[in-house]
């Protein structure tokens, strides 16, 4: 069977279309290997049932926190991050109350990399600061309660590349299990707090990797 030039080039033509099509369709549009940074906003809420004053009182709050990650290969990520929050010290009459976590971990990316929304799991540890000055107690003196120790962290939520290497990202997680130590006016107690905190973050991500 013989074809003309004309269908020649058709076929060509079509075959290089089909090509660029097929190109577009499968391009890289998320990553998640190598090293990233991402600065976060989040608003937190804890609970404790030995710090029952202080949590209904002052239960919530907002802040900001670091994060450095890096990707072993498209689904297994370890990272460290750090927050902090600042909780509304009026209301429970003192001079200031804040909230520190840092935690490393592990984070699960799912998704391709032809996908620009990846959800994501993390697991990791929290080692958690509170820290509350001059505190007004039932007897109308003033206290300064600090409070420390580790608990687990979950968490999970999506990421989306709005193009390579920037992406946002929005995430919840729960640290939980939490018996930090109790000072109390700079004196060591044998109390251990249960303690759990809740937090949603929204933040911005750079891949260093796509630089």
């Amino acid at each position: 069977m013989r074809y003309s030039p004309f269908t020649i080039l058709l076929i060509g033509a079509t075959l290089l279309m089909s090509t660029n099509l097929l190109a577009q369709t499968i391009r890289q549009r998320s990553t998640t290997e190598g090293f990233n940074l991402s600065l976060q906003g989040h608003y937190m809420n804890w609970s404790s049932d030995y710090f029952q004053f202080l949590d209904e009182r002052s239960g919530n709050g907002i802040g900001f926190g670091g994060r450095a990650g890096f990707g072993l290969n498209q689904r297994y990520e370890v990272f460290l991050q750090y927050n902090y929050t600042s909780l509304n010290a009026s209301n429970i009459a003192a001079q200031s109350f804040h909230f520190s976590h840092l935690t490393p971990g592990i984070r699960f990316n799912f998704s391709p990399t032809t996908r620009a929304l990846r959800p994501y799991a993390e697991v990791g540890y929290a080692y958690q600061t509170g820290k509350v000055d001059q505190v007004l107690n039932q007897n109308g003196g003033r206290d300064n309660l600090l409070f420390k120790g580790g608990a687990a962290h979950i968490g999970a939520g999506l990421t989306y590349f709005v193009s390579l290497p920037i992406a946002i990202t929005l995430g919840g997680s729960v640290q939980v299990a939490g018996k930090p130590t109790v000072q109390l006016n700079g004196r060591d107690t044998s109390d251990q707090a249960d303690l759990s905190a809740y937090r949603i973050s929204l933040g911005i991500v750079l891949y260093l990797s796509e630089l």
